[in-house]
């Protein structure tokens, strides 16, 4: 079944065999420890699924999501990896869900219904290692030029531009951030995001109609 644990980032790198080498794996950032335990604890009780790992990583200096997210992915080796936040509420089977319509359609990544955008982005995900490390060349996770936003919209249209996108509306993880439609995106990052998408990402789709759904 579904395990999770704690780490610092420091300990990323001291990982038991399990915690690296496990089927799926997934990493959630965390800035309030009770938070995250209360959404790990759902979590594995309703994700159907074997060999995986949900790794709780503290951020008690203030790294981000992001980067932390990608010292994550970097420790570890599983064929499946995945990002989430503490402030996630897990419906029934939101990993087996997930997992299984990977295996069978051979995508790259796969947005969890977050109850928000309707699986036109991937704010939470599950993605197939092989296709996550090809995307940068430092084979990351994420694009380490972010400080908060847009990494996950990034990857999102890599995905979406290239037909390696899939969703599945019953595969729920739901986002409870009350405070968040008053909260205002990162100004640095959305520059940055409009920079990439007309250049770097540019180069790098098939299907450039989907580089116009976020703006």
């Amino acid at each position: 079944m579904l395990a999770f644990s704690i780490a610092h980032p420091s300990q990323l790198t001291q990982l038991n065999e399990q915690q690296r080498h496990a089927s799926i794996v997934l990493v959630m950032p965390s800035t309030d420890l009770p938070q995250a335990t209360r959404a790990a604890t759902l979590m594995v009780q309703r994700a159907g699924v074997q060999d995986a790992v949900l790794l709780i990583v503290q951020d008690p200096e203030g790294q981000g999501f992001v980067r932390v997210a990608n010292q994550c992915f970097e420790a570890t080796q599983s064929d499946y990896f995945g990002y989430v936040a503490q402030d996630a509420f897990a419906g029934r089977r939101w990993l087996q869900r997930a997992h299984h319509l990977l295996q069978t359609n051979g995508k790259g990544l796969l947005g969890f219904n977050d109850g928000k955008w309707a699986g036109r982005l991937a704010s939470f995900g599950l993605g197939r290692r092989s296709w996550l490390t090809a995307n940068y060349p430092q084979g990351l996770l994420f694009c380490p030029d972010y400080s908060q936003h847009y990494a996950d919209t990034e990857l999102t249209v890599l995905a979406m531009g290239n037909d390696q996108y899939c969703y599945d509306p019953n595969a729920v993880l739901m986002e409870v951030d009350w405070d968040k439609d008053s909260k205002a995106v990162n100004p640095a990052d959305k520059t940055l995001f409009a920079h990439r998408k007309a250049n770097w990402m540019h180069q790098r789709v098939q299907r450039p109609q989907f580089l116009e759904i976020f703006n």
